[in-house]
């Protein structure tokens, strides 16, 4: 398994994972259109702040830069995307994806919560300063599916505990300070 950048190529397999996950998880999917905007939205710079997970064989492809060999890649079966949301009592970097149910229970979302957690702590440090002089906490929240018992258990591995704010019927808000 690798963690790799967002490309374009990739919407197709995240737009599947999406829907497959929410039937899954008792959740509402987004339409592929819907989907495609939201990751296309300059705002979110999905090239930067969107990551995936794929499938390659550690044995097969033990060479090259990062252990893989270029251009060779396997399949996607997970993403995250992480945005940052400011608002007057605090700075949220929301953390939502999705892992493909046949690769669940193999440290995917593991992976990707890790990862979208080292993203948001770059990305805090432009403004951690202004932050503690404002008195603003700066969160690091993971958006999980209540139907998937792992959903918990990779919370608390993050030190993250559940919050009453209101999201999506079938999903859980996590958060934890940076």
């Amino acid at each position: 398994m690798r963690i790799r950048n967002f490309r374009l190529e990739h919407i197709t397999a995240l737009v599947h994972i999406q829907q497959a996950a929410a039937q899954a998880d008792g959740t509402e999917a987004m339409s592929e259109a819907d989907f495609e905007a939201w990751l296309m939205d300059p705002e979110l710079d999905a090239l930067s702040n969107v990551f995936v997970v794929t499938d390659d064989d550690d044995d097969v492809h033990g060479w090259g830069q990062a252990g893989t060999l270029d251009g060779v890649t396997g399949e996607v079966v997970g993403y995250t995307v992480v945005q940052l949301r400011h608002e007057p009592e605090a700075y949220h970097f929301l953390c939502q994806g999705a892992v493909d149910p046949e690769y669940r229970r193999q440290r995917v979302g593991r992976v990707l919560l890790v990862g979208a957690m080292n993203r948001a702590r770059i990305l805090s440090a432009e403004f951690e300063f202004e932050a503690e002089q404002e008195g603003l906490p700066i969160y690091f929240e993971a958006l999980l599916p209540v139907r998937d018992p792992a959903s918990a258990h990779l919370a608390a591995m993050c030190e993250m505990q559940p919050t009453d704010d209101h999201v999506p019927v079938g999903m859980q808000l996590y958060r934890r300070e940076l």
